[in-house]
């Protein structure tokens, strides 16, 4: 019995999904609405301005690339050097920018401007940036020689180790998970690599008890477990004005997730990574219960705790690297 246009509508796609591309891509939208409307409100929040801070990383990280060259040019950047100054002073006037990003944004704008050889259009374009009150002159956070890299002390052995080692945990201790530690972890993390050093997402951290058992009924594959904490990464599509880069804060953000489980691992901190299926009712209870703005989605949600020495661990075996790893093949 068909109760309303709803039910008709769901059960005509039902009938038809085996039939029609169109109509299989209509269920893929809709189960991804969540997704592509994040998305959508994203590009419009980047586009309208209202959203600088990631457009001014994304151009002082251009900046930089050109200021890495080993022969600079005279000139470059004219076309989107007056756009950054804009982008630098309405972060700073709007005091939507961090410490490390206007260090960093006056380290580089200042490099360009000494670097490059000033015209006319440049020369008022320097004008701009330099009324800019900063409060501050830096000059450290440039480009720098391969060569002057913190030294390496980490050997593969000691990494492939760290590798086999971390594997996702189940057990764990009653003892809280320190803040401390979650920081540390995350202090690692953040220099993963992202497109363009926007790192356009957010990192969750939730220990209450009553909010974490909340948090981690909602995706489904959390049973027979409690977890102590538990860590929620969102990606966020206001950095972005381009729908080519809807893929850009999952790959930006799970390069940063490996690197904090890998981190959490050196300080004891074991880790359970926790599937995000795509499905519309489990975002809505996960949005109703957290503030998660339009432009932002779930990328994955990560336990956190201290193991318990007696609780097992999966085998999990691996797929055999000529499975997986293929040299020179594939070419047509």
């Amino acid at each position: 019995m068909i109760k309303s246009t709803k039910d008709l509508l769901r059960k005509v796609v039902h009938y038809a999904s085996n039939k029609s591309d169109h109509i299989w891509q209509l269920q893929t939208l809709n189960q991804l609405r969540y997704k592509f409307s994040a998305l959508k409100h994203g590009i419009e929040l980047n586009r309208s301005e209202k959203s600088v801070l990631f457009n001014l990383r994304r151009n002082i990280h251009r900046l930089e690339k050109g200021l890495s060259y080993s022969t600079l040019k005279g000139v470059f950047a004219e076309d989107y050097i007056d756009e950054t100054v804009r982008f630098f002073h309405k972060s700073v006037s709007s005091n939507l920018i961090d410490e490390d990003t206007q260090k960093w944004a006056v380290s580089v704008l200042s490099l360009y401007f000494s670097s490059v050889k000033l015209n006319e259009k440049l020369s008022l374009i320097k004008e701009k940036f330099e009324a800019v009150p900063v409060g501050f002159p830096c000059d450290t956070y440039v480009p720098y020689l391969s060569s002057t890299r913190p030294s390496l002390s980490v050997t593969y052995d000691d990494l492939l180790q760290l590798s086999i080692r971390r594997r996702s945990v189940r057990y764990f201790s009653d003892m809280p998970v320190r803040i401390e530690d979650v920081r540390k972890a995350y202090e690692v993390a953040k220099y993963a690599p992202s497109a363009c050093n926007r790192q356009a997402f957010q990192f969750l951290f939730f220990d209450d008890k009553a909010i974490v058992d909340q948090l981690s009924n909602i995706p489904g594959g959390v049973s027979g477990y409690t977890l102590p904490s538990i860590m929620i990464v969102l990606g966020r599509y206001d950095g972005y004005f381009d729908v080519r880069d809807i893929n850009a804060p999952v790959i930006d953000s799970s390069l940063s997730i490996m690197s904090f489980l890998y981190a959490a691992e050196t300080i004891g901190l074991g880790s359970v990574c926790i599937n995000w299926p795509n499905l519309p009712d489990r975002e809505a209870k996960l949005r109703k219960l957290l503030s998660i703005q339009p432009s932002e989605f779930v990328v994955m949600m990560i336990g956190l705790g201290y193991p318990l020495n007696e609780g097992k661990i999966p085998y999990s075996a691996k797929r055999p690297n000529n499975s997986a790893l293929l040299f020179n093949q594939r070419i047509k």
